[in-house]
């Protein structure tokens, strides 16, 4: 009952150039035992993170050297353990910490007068306290969650003010309330393609910089970012968790965008769990051109490691209330009876990937409280399927599947066998290897690679 399982658009070919196959890329023989090429921590889940960090610096949002030297530093204060504890949780909170806002004072201190320099500072300052937000639970103060959410998204929000052409800010309606929209407009006149790129479970707006701001602008396309419900402000300031619904969420976006002088053809682009949500978007929201899905996965509950639990909770769906709330009442039992057993990062990891689902998981995590309904959190978790979504995609749409993915794994192969209704021609599956530099979920470090690919296909799609 650990539960310590996964969580954290566009395609079609044309006369001009063939979508990329599984066939036509780079064959990797490296065994999923290797496909981490780098270990800078023992434990897989400080590592995974960490490398996400190092592969900003393919988009200036962090520093190969400050992240090496950050790594040995936590290393030398904490032995680097395997499975770490509270105190190797508050380290790694610590010294990224640390380098953050020394990134910050150096920022201040260049002022207007070097605003590149400004810039840079304050993205790697972002990128550093985001990984201060992502492990804040795992320490003695999981109460400061807000608050280094909203040091990051600072450092983030000044950082982009230097931007030419300028950044334009906006809110939308919907049923969750105003939802935050940023518009980068790309250089030059006339309507230009644009890509709405919807995050993850618990990617900030700064890691976006590596899944698609910078190479979209590069080569002249419109990005529209957002934050819905289980996001950002969102969770993090309004408690608000994710909603299976994410058609309702990116159809306000979509008519603002629209909206937007400069906007033509419009692909949307889900990351890590955006991939599995914004197939609800692609399948039923009008005004779409394609999507990218990177990586695919189409259901919650497969992916979730508990699958005991995960089918308890599911055949008891239908019961009386009062069968219901008896089976409830013990796998609670049960779990909370395991809670004091469990390590750090095992509690760390359910408080993280739960929060997402239960304003209630969110408010014992900050308070370092065991999970008193893992029932419910469960449950809300089964409404996270999207299969039947799938089948009702009729854009072209590219999937992206990593080589050891840790946490999707098969599912994008799945995936893509359920896109019946996409013509042959305009759906790809896009397999990234570690041959490539490419491999683990979402290819932490392999940033640039996936995005030509991704980039080259939308060229084909939408000009």
């Amino acid at each position: 009952v650990a539960g310590t399982g996964a969580l954290p658009a566009c395609a079609a070919t044309d006369s001009k150039a063939p979508a990329p196959s599984a066939s036509s890329l780079p064959t990797s023989t490296i065994s999923d035992a290797e496909v981490a090429p780098l270990q800078l921590f023992s434990s897989s889940t400080f590592n995974d993170e960490a490398l996400f960090a190092l592969g900003g610096a393919s988009s200036q949002v962090s520093e190969v050297g400050e992240i090496m030297r950050i790594a040995q530093t936590i290393n030398s204060r904490t032995g680097n353990p395997g499975d770490p504890g509270t105190d190797a949780f508050d380290a790694y909170f610590d010294v990224f910490g640390e380098w953050g806002d020394n990134l910050q004072k150096l920022a201040d201190q260049v002022g207007t007068a070097h605003p590149v320099t400004r810039s840079n500072r304050l993205m790697r300052a972002a990128t550093y306290s985001t990984q201060q937000l992502f492990f804040v639970l795992g320490t003695s103060n999981g109460s400061r969650e807000e608050q280094a959410f909203q040091v990051t998204q600072d450092r983030w929000s000044a950082a982009i003010d230097t931007f030419t052409p300028a950044v334009r800010r906006g809110q939308v309606s919907s049923q969750w309330g105003p939802l935050p929209v940023y518009f980068f407009p790309a250089r030059g006149s006339g309507k230009k393609p644009t890509v709405i790129i919807s995050s993850g479970s618990d990617g900030q707006n700064v890691e976006s910089m590596q899944f698609g701001v910078t190479a979209g602008l590069e080569r002249g396309y419109n990005v529209a970012l957002y934050e819905g419900p289980g996001q950002m402000s969102l969770l993090f300031k309004r408690g608000i968790p994710f909603t299976p619904d994410w058609d309702k969420v990116v159809a306000p976006v979509l008519s603002w965008v629209r909206k937007q002088p400069e906007v033509g053809k419009v692909a949307l682009v889900g990351v890590s769990f955006g991939g599995m949500l914004c197939a609800s978007a692609a399948a039923k929201v009008k005004g779409l051109n394609a999507v990218v899905l990177e990586p695919a996965a189409y259901s919650m509950p497969k992916l979730w490691s508990d699958t005991e639990s995960v089918e308890i909770v599911r055949k008891t769906q239908g019961a009386p209330p009062a069968e219901k709330e008896k089976v409830q009442a013990e796998v609670n039992e049960g779990f909370l009876k395991r809670w004091p057993d469990m390590s750090r990062t095992e509690q760390f990891v359910l408080y993280k990937r739960g929060e997402i689902f239960s304003r209630q998981v969110l408010e014992e995590a900050r308070a370092g409280k065991p999970i008193s309904d893992y029932y419910a959190l469960v449950e809300q978790m089964l409404k996270f399927d999207f299969e039947a979504d799938y089948k009702q995609i009729r854009i072209p749409t590219m999937l992206t599947s990593n080589q050891g993915d840790e946490f999707f794994a098969d599912p994008p192969k799945q995936a893509f066998e359920f896109l019946t209704n996409v013509p042959a021609s305009q759906k790809v599956l896009l397999n990234l290897t570690a041959a490539q530099g490419a491999s683990l979920h979402d290819q932490p470090i392999g940033p640039q690679v996936a995005q030509e690919y991704i980039f080259d296909w939308l060229d084909d799609m939408l000009r």
